[in-house]
């Protein structure tokens, strides 16, 4: 059983189709002309990361997913068709370990490290900046050498706390890099213990407030203490995004039979008894279906005092269903006919858009992403967006809006902004809409609107103090964060009627060091 399974979508396209597809329709909407001919692509792959001879027929089974690539061919890939450094290595690893039958410990460079493994550990634990790639290089030469041994005591978990700290901040492919190279660590023969240690106690501390995602890598963790954290955080949460990381964790810990038989009576009953209405509490009814599909034995009491009933995944509404064909549609037509079978877009939009896991969600948006279909991508989702009654349809408006915070750039901020603070627009969607200020031309946030949307969104707190608009708070918080906005910043941490959740997270902005800020945008 796997998460594929559980909610149907893009039944059939298993992790070597996704990443062939990826190489394939980067090179067939390739800018060079030339190079979408895959006669002339191999005669030119011998060269850079790559050093062997391939022919025509080694390339098309790559593309075609009969034979998996190697990540140094993937490299190339990035080099011929002048793509930034990283952008197909790092998504192709991302959707590899995601969708692999079991957690994934990399120890197959993608190329030889450019420095010295002793030089990159000294730069990780001084004060010195790390981008994406060094973290990249470096975990590549720790995963290769399980028995490696750090010293002094202590350096497993002076890495793995910068590397985190780092990755809750960064976004983009400096977040991914980051995020992979997290992945990774976990499963490390001799580090991994401590690396899940520093995950569970950043989380429950000062990293509280971006917990979710630290949580949530530890599904990709076997080691006993990473499946005991995951159930401390859903039985005892140390906040509501911690506990949010805990369930979207379980759904691949029980895919991965992580639990043993007791665990899964206590997981049973933490998820029976969640609560999930709130602005953090969408996965909940997914997991109990999810779980109960796993293990039929527990349906019953994963209902408690309710009627037994089946739990189907969720299909995807007709307002849904007739988005994912309308942006399909634009997608297909950029280059008609050019990038051979359309069900493989038509599935991963029908996954970002349609699924009830939010973690399918984002990597099949994480995959478009990292295609020339982005820009076509993020326009199709904006159109959605100011199609009439479409935002107030939370099913459809959240998935649009989760998408574009990945897909969209600057063009697509003003609607950001207007769906953030327009009245009459439900508070489940706006919040959708200002979690994707922080992603979507952070970098550009110079005028007063971030002031401003805190203004509306802190009268509207005052006025009813609901859990959504508290959310939304914290969520400026963090736009706020990731556009230096430190001014705005210090006017919430001293400012007594902000929530004190919402002056912690100001709080903990402001206290990041200065290398750690400037590592995370690289």
């Amino acid at each position: 059983m796997n998460a594929r399974a559980a909610d149907g979508a893009g039944a059939g396209l298993g992790r070597r189709a996704r990443v062939a597809w990826l190489l394939r329709v980067n090179r067939l909407l390739a800018e060079e002309k030339p190079l979408r001919s895959l006669p002339a692509f191999a005669a030119a792959f011998h060269g850079g990361s790559y050093d062997r001879e391939v022919s025509v027929s080694t390339v098309s089974r790559w593309e075609t997913a009969r034979t998996p690539v190697p990540w140094q061919a993937v490299r190339r890939y990035e080099e011929l068709l002048g793509l930034p450094r990283n952008r197909l290595t790092a998504t192709a690893r991302t959707v590899w370990r995601y969708w692999a039958p079991g957690p994934v410990l990399d120890v197959d460079p993608v190329a030889p490290a450019g420095r010295d493994l002793e030089d990159l550990l000294e730069q990780a634990v001084s004060g010195d900046v790390m981008t994406g790639d060094h973290w990249d290089q470096l975990v590549d030469g720790l995963c290769a050498r399980p028995d490696v041994v750090l010293m002094p005591s202590g350096t497993w978990a002076r890495l793995a706390e910068r590397l985190v700290e780092e990755m809750v901040i960064a976004d983009g492919l400096p977040w991914m890099l980051r995020f992979e190279s997290l992945n990774r660590l976990l499963n490390h023969r001799r580090g991994g213990r401590t690396v899940v240690a520093v995950c569970g106690a950043l989380a429950a501390g000062r990293a509280r407030l971006t917990a979710t995602e630290i949580v949530c890598a530890l599904d990709n963790s076997a080691h006993p203490d990473a499946a005991d954290r995951v159930l401390r955080e859903l039985a005892r949460p140390s906040g509501p995004l911690a506990h949010r990381g805990a369930v979207m964790a379980c759904f691949r810990k029980v895919n991965y039979r992580q639990f043993d038989e007791a665990q899964l009576v206590r997981l049973v009953r933490a998820v029976r008894d969640c609560a999930d209405d709130g602005p953090f509490g969408d996965q909940i009814e997914p997991l109990r279906t999810h779980l109960s599909t796993a293990h039929p034995e527990h349906a019953r009491a994963l209902r408690g005092r309710r009627p037994a009933a089946p739990l189907p995944g969720r299909r995807a509404s007709d307002p849904t269903a007739a988005a994912v064909r309308r942006v399909t549609a634009r997608l297909g037509a950029l280059e008609p006919g050019r990038v051979g079978d359309p069900a493989v877009p038509t599935a991963l939009v029908g996954e970002a858009l349609a699924s009830p896991l939010f973690d399918v969600r984002l990597y099949a948006a994480f995959l478009l992403a990292a295609t020339p279909y982005r820009p076509v991508l993020a326009d199709a989702l904006a159109a959605e967006l100011v199609r009439p009654l479409a935002t107030r349809q939370e099913e459809l408006a959240v998935p649009l809006l989760d998408a574009l915070r990945v897909v969209g750039d600057h063009r697509h901020r003003g609607l950001l902004q207007w769906l953030a603070v327009t009245p009459g627009v439900p508070r489940t969607t706006a919040y959708a809409a200002v979690r994707g200020l922080g992603h979507v031309a952070a970098d550009r946030s110079t005028d007063d609107f971030l002031r401003s949307a805190v203004a509306h969104h802190h009268t509207a707190w005052l006025a009813g103090r609901d859990p959504v608009t508290a959310a939304t708070l914290e969520s400026l918080v963090y736009a706020l964060g990731m556009a230096a906005r430190d001014d705005v910043l210090t006017t919430i941490r001293t400012n007594t009627d902000f929530a004190p959740t919402t002056r912690a997270a100001a709080s903990w902005w402001l206290t990041i060091p200065e290398h750690q800020r400037t590592s995370a945008l690289l």
